[in-house]
């Protein structure tokens, strides 16, 4: 469930630039800096991130990403971190398409991956 919830919630620029707050302030000035250096807002940028992991993440992204939150005491916020930290690097690539709502990938299944 938290990965869903964590996907869910994080699609929303709002709610992502909270949580990307939430992380702390150096989080936030990296995903700030990455944002501006992609002509974005912050919690544009993270959701954005957010939504393209959702759309093409294997069963092996989503593994990790579950290994990632395991016993994390902020939960969604480790996810959170997890999905965002490989944006960040000068030259990653992200699909900027504000008009594609939350839609997993086909044939992603939480559940069956354990990831709920």
């Amino acid at each position: 469930m938290v990965i869903a919830d964590l996907i869910h919630s994080c699609s929303n620029a709002n709610v992502a630039r909270v949580a990307v707050r939430c992380v702390g302030e150096g989080f936030a000035d990296r995903v700030a800096s990455a944002a501006d250096r992609n002509g974005m807002e912050m919690g544009r940028f993270a959701s954005v991130v957010v939504r393209q992991f959702a759309r093409c993440a294997n069963g092996d992204a989503l593994s990790a990403l579950g290994r990632s939150i395991v016993g994390a005491d902020q939960p969604l916020l480790a996810g959170l971190v997890h999905v965002l930290e490989p944006a960040l690097e000068d030259g990653a690539s992200f699909l900027d398409d504000e008009d594609l709502c939350f839609a997993p990938r086909a044939g992603a299944d939480y559940r069956r991956a354990g990831l709920q």
